[in-house]
């Protein structure tokens, strides 16, 4: 059986406690003998209870931690799908040749931000007479010469052949200089010149200019002519197809668009709808914007509603997945933030109080040898909120630390199940890190009050009293 007394034990250490607290105590009076300064002996007093202080230190660094964490995980997933939303705004639509399915879809999907009409000139007849074989309103670029001041070009590379105009003369639309500015912080579509203001002219694409080995330069404000080449090798090419007068030149941005990839909705050939080549073998596609992205589910219901509609295309297939996830990321971030978050920001905040009672008894026991030494009340609390100070202070970068090594591994997760990297801005992220750090330092200096109110009407004696479990 063990000799050992457990009151003996407890004696001892409260002896040993004492003697420390003496000892802060000389020190204090050869301090204020000499013009003590409040922060040195707030350091002496963090490292006489080390232990104790780098607990408190470590907790307050943890709450931090859970409130940036969180904050910016959020702030993270936010910005991410603003992102990708704007860098995919322009593919948000659905086009069809069939007035019947842009009204199928309507029914089911009431999100509508616009409806217009696209009108092309289809190169169907003209190749299948000419080459005998069967022909679409787009045509490959191998199939045409180009002539710039009596000068023939023949492409270098395939381009699609495709002209195209609005039905009200804006084929570029809201969604496609969000997509714009968002992706290439540009305002415009034109390299040089603008949209065609007369029924004889045609703005053209620089893809188009460049598989013809030609230059904005070379084309502005000159008249282009378009021919079908002669099937026979070395023949002259065959009547022309299209001529007008170059009104600018678009940008190869137009092309590199989420909503503009598919080579059947953009056109290399952007002219007027009363343009003279639109007078006849023309084609209708109606398009319809979306205001609000569809789930995977509506999006698979409308292709099996419209399974006999081969021209049906909704432009966002490819982002859809994407946009769903980032919606599901937001709702999982959120609820965390909420329940699990919640629950351990508030275990955090009642641990830092259960520590802080001990502190202040602690801190009551030196603060009573403090005050027989000559010290005053109000350079007491001073030095309670310079060591709580200190303690912040101390928690703020290791928080930091903590939130940046949290924040590596959840993107590393997320990265690794979905194939989305989380990003957030340097500036941003600063901002959501101040936001933490304040919300902890403003917890601390409440327990600072909730201190003062304990301990501010208590004499010295009562002070050196207080016994310290």
């Amino acid at each position: 059986m063990s000799d050992r007394n457990p009151k003996t034990e407890l004696q001892k250490t409260e002896a040993t406690a004492i003697d420390r607290i003496e000892e802060l105590g000389r020190d204090a009076a050869a301090e204020i003998g000499k013009g003590f300064s409040l922060f040195r002996l707030a350091v002496k007093n963090i490292f006489t209870y080390a232990w104790m202080n780098v607990k408190l230190c470590l907790t307050f660094a943890c709450l931090a931690f859970l409130i940036c964490l969180f904050t910016v995980y959020n702030a993270a997933i936010n910005q991410r799908k603003d992102e990708f939303v704007r860098g995919a705004a322009s593919s948000n639509y659905i086009l069809s040749q069939s007035r019947n399915t842009i009204e199928t879809v309507k029914k089911s999907w009431d999100k509508i931000a616009a409806e217009d009409t696209l009108i092309y000139h289809s190169f169907a007849n003209a190749i299948s007479s000419c080459y005998g074989v069967g022909g679409k309103y787009y045509a490959d670029s191998s199939f045409f010469v180009l002539e710039v001041d009596g000068e023939q070009y023949a492409a270098s590379k395939s381009v699609t052949f495709c002209t195209a105009a609005h039905e009200t003369d804006a084929f570029f639309t809201p969604q496609d200089y969000a997509e714009l500015r968002a992706t290439y912080g540009l305002d415009t579509f034109f390299l040089a010149g603008d949209y065609p203001a007369e029924p004889d002219e045609v703005a053209i694409g620089l893809p188009m200019l460049e598989a013809y080995r030609l230059q904005p330069e070379d084309v502005m404000g000159k008249t282009v002519t378009v021919f079908l080449k002669d099937p026979r090798p070395g023949k002259t090419p065959l009547l022309k197809q299209y001529s007008a007068k170059v009104c600018g030149v678009i940008g190869e941005e137009l092309y590199k668009l989420s909503g503009h990839k598919d080579s059947n909705s953009r056109p290399y050939f952007l002219l007027r709808r009363d343009s003279d080549f639109l007078k006849s073998s023309v084609l209708y596609r109606y398009r319809v914007y979306l205001s609000q992205w569809p789930t995977l589910e509506d999006y698979d219901a409308w292709k099996q509603a419209l399974l006999t509609d081969q021209t049906f295309l909704y432009a966002g297939a490819s982002s859809v997945n994407s946009v769903n996830t980032l919606n599901s990321l937001q709702i999982l971030a959120s609820n965390l933030y909420i329940i699990i978050g919640s629950a351990l920001i508030v275990g955090l905040v009642l641990t830092i109080f259960l520590m802080i009672d001990k502190y202040i008894k602690v801190f009551a026991r030196s603060g009573g040898i403090l005050l027989s030494v000559g010290m005053r009340r109000s350079q007491l609390f001073g030095l309670l909120f310079l060591q709580l100070l200190l303690l912040c202070v101390v928690a703020v970068p290791l928080s930091f630390a903590f939130t940046l090594l949290g924040y590596s591994v959840i993107n590393m997760i997320v990265k690794w199940l979905t194939n989305i990297v989380l990003s957030i801005a340097l500036r941003r992220l600063i901002k959501m890190l101040f936001i933490g750090v304040l919300v902890v330092i403003g917890i601390a200096f409440a327990f600072f009050a909730y201190a003062i109110v304990r301990i501010r009407n208590r004499t010295v004696k009562e002070y050196l009293n207080v016994t310290v479990d």
